[in-house]
């Protein structure tokens, strides 16, 4: 039977197959957005979708990708699609439970890149703490600022400014270019540290780029400039992410006791230039 199904190259049929499963097939990624993201927030998950999407898709599932208004996020439409589980993606604290009463208990949801006082729901973030602990290592003693952009969960972003031990003020939370620039005009002959390769991309075009170490949020390390130093996740996140819904599909009672999940950075990788003072 099964040797010709594939003969026939057969397709099962996505409804038919949910009436015998009692499940659709259907897995939920909703991404909270802002207006007016620079581009750099709007790449921010592409690779992470990307990555999530081949994953389920391998596994037979399909994904509903939805963008929710962060400030005012509506869920009438994916709320009807009876989704078998749900990634929720940078949410504010204040409406994540708005969006998690609209699914059925029982449905796996987990939280990504939030942190979210709430011991039901499974988190998982990067380890910026141990990130940044890589991130200073090949820096010298002298003091360093951090460049990076918000997100929606502010918990979050203030973890992560906690986690880098940088004083605030040497703090720069992108919102433009023409600001960045003006914040590297002041502090160019320091070492940085940068979250985010298109930032990093943007930091490296008014500094030198052997000055900087770029912790890669976005699995996009080879945008860099060769001379720039890499804190690399290696497509961590969405793996993990994914086997954790693989196995709370599975079993809702056999998930990790832990529910708080930080993916640590996998590699660094050193500038080309870093001992060449005129690197550009």
């Amino acid at each position: 039977m099964l040797d010709a199904a594939k003969q026939l190259n057969y397709v099962p049929n996505l409804a038919a197959r949910s009436l015998v499963k009692q499940k659709s097939g259907l897995i939920g990624i909703l991404i909270n957005r802002s207006n007016d993201e620079g581009i750099w927030k709007q790449l921010r998950y592409a690779s992470f979708i990307n990555r999530l999407e081949r994953l389920l898709t391998d596994r037979g599932y399909h994904v509903v990708l939805s963008s929710l208004e962060a400030l005012n996020p509506k869920l009438d439409v994916i709320s009807e699609r009876n989704l078998d589980g749900i990634f929720v993606v940078d949410v504010i604290s204040e409406n994540f439970h708005l969006i998690s009463s609209h699914f059925s208990e029982g449905v796996p949801l987990i939280v990504i890149d939030s942190i979210i006082d709430d011991a039901l729901f499974y988190k998982v973030n990067f380890d910026y703490k141990d990130a940044f602990a890589q991130a200073r290592t090949p820096l010298p003693i002298n003091p360093s600022y951090l460049i990076m952009d918000s997100f929606n969960n502010v918990e979050l972003t203030q973890s992560i400014m906690d986690s880098s031990g940088i004083a605030p003020s040497m703090i720069h939370m992108v919102e433009n270019e023409e600001q960045l620039k003006r914040f590297l005009e002041q502090h160019a002959e320091k070492e940085g540290i940068v979250l985010n390769e298109f930032i990093g991309m943007l930091t490296a075009k008014y500094v030198n780029p052997a000055k900087l170490t770029v912790i890669c949020t976005t699995d996009c390390p080879d945008i860099l400039p060769a001379a720039v130093t890499r804190i690399q996740f290696n497509h961590r996140k969405p793996v993990e992410a994914f086997q954790l819904m693989m196995t709370l599909l599975d079993n809702p009672m056999n998930g990790l006791e832990h529910k708080y999940i930080e993916v640590k950075a996998s590699s660094i990788v050193e500038c080309e230039a870093s001992n060449n003072p005129n690197a550009e």
